[in-house]
Order: structure tokens, then sequence, then C-alpha cells
């Protein structure tokens, strides 16, 4: 077990796409995404996840983007104390993602409703359902003291932590009953950096030369 496994804390995958990029020789702006996937997680319960912090030998950073999707599953046994039951169990999840470093920003917060279909038990006996629901939420960071915060030199890291909440609700008739269950959520947390890149090395040069020709022949021309 290693030392962020001791901490509670997961790491990631990471994968590379290409935003947009300008066909001209000043700017190109690219996007880098990495994501962590967090194995189902009960509700009611908290971890850590650990992102790059945007690598400033890359490039100007221009933009962040902070995204969390999530599955909540939920399998639930109904026992109805008083006469048959027609309804369901739904929960209600809610998945909050906190980033310490930047202290002046609320949590990132998600809700998602998990309704099985309705189920109808006979008095006396136990039933189950079953469903799920899903969702996603991001939020963009460009102002300088986020950017700023979340900048820094290759291998620099921030954690955020990501909380469960919720819970179930019988819904139907007769209400009294009792239920056992479980209720879990799937949970993917990602960061996504907009910057522009630092130029090659030959397109710097190449300006360098595009520039100097352009002296020369105005220089002779005024000779002329």
């Amino acid at each position: 077990m290693n030392v962020c496994q001791r901490l509670g804390i997961v790491g990631g995958s990471l994968s590379f796409a290409v935003v947009s990029q300008c066909f001209s020789v000043e700017a190109a702006t690219l996007s880098q995404t990495y994501t962590v996937n967090l194995d189902s997680q009960p509700l009611n319960s908290s971890t850590n996840v650990v992102l790059p912090k945007f690598n400033s030998l890359l490039g100007t950073l221009l933009k962040a983007y902070v995204t969390v999707k999530s599955t909540v599953n939920n399998s639930v046994s109904i026992t109805p104390l008083t006469g048959d039951f027609t309804g369901t169990a739904a929960t209600n999840a809610n998945i909050a993602v906190n980033i310490r470093l930047l202290k002046t920003d609320p949590n990132l917060t998600l809700s998602v409703l998990a309704s099985p279909p309705e189920t109808k038990i006979a008095s006396g006996g136990t039933g189950s359902v079953s469903g799920f629901g899903s969702g996603s939420v991001s939020k963009s960071y460009d102002l300088p003291q986020f950017l700023s915060a979340l900048t820094g030199c290759d291998g620099d890291t921030f954690t955020a932590g990501v909380a469960t909440t919720g819970l179930t609700q019988i819904l139907g008739s007769p209400a009294r009953g009792s239920f056992g269950g479980k209720v879990s959520a799937d949970i993917a947390a990602s960061v996504t950096y907009e910057y522009e890149p630092v130029p090659e090395p030959m397109t710097v040069a190449g300006t360098f030369v595009a520039a100097g020709m352009g002296l020369l022949w105005k220089k002779r021309r005024t000779k002329r």
C-alpha cells in the first residue's frame, strides 16, 4: 500500500484532446483533460481525489473546468407493516466536490434522483425495487486568482474532497414499512485545462526570419 492509498487518496487517468487550433503562427489553443474514476461509493461517505495542476512550462493557462459526473444505483427491499403496498423507494443523492485551495469558491454540488418503477407487494411479504439516476455538473474558472492557484510545476497536484450524502424514502400506500438494501454512487471527477501553448522553436525562428525579411524589404524600398 503506497502513501496515497494510506491517506485515502485516489489517483486518476490522463487523456489529451484538441479543442481548437488556430492555423495562424501566433496562437493555438489546446486542452488537457485529467479524469479520476471512483468505484462505487456508498452514500453518506467521503473520499479524496488528487488531480494535477497545470504545468506552466506548457504555456499560458486561459481557463480551467472542473466537472463531476455520477450514477446513483439503489436496490431496496420493502416489507409493508399493514396491508398491501403499492409504490416505490426513491433515493435523493448529493455529490459535493470541495477544492480546498480555491478557498473563496463554494463546493461544486451535483444532485441525482434515483427513482425505481412502482411495484406491488402483498401484505406480510417482502419485495425489492431497483433503479438508477445519473447527471453531471461543471464549473469554469477564469479569474487570475483561480488560474494562479491551479498552476504549478510539472508534478504539482491539488486535492479535492468528494462527499456523497442522501436518503431513501418510501413513496406509496401504506407509507409505513421497513426497508433495507444498498445505495451507491459511481463518480468521475475531472479537470480540463484550456491554454495557449508555448510556440515551437522552429515557429519562433520562422517568425524572426519573416520579420527580418520584412525589414530588409522595407529598407530596400526606402532606398529606391
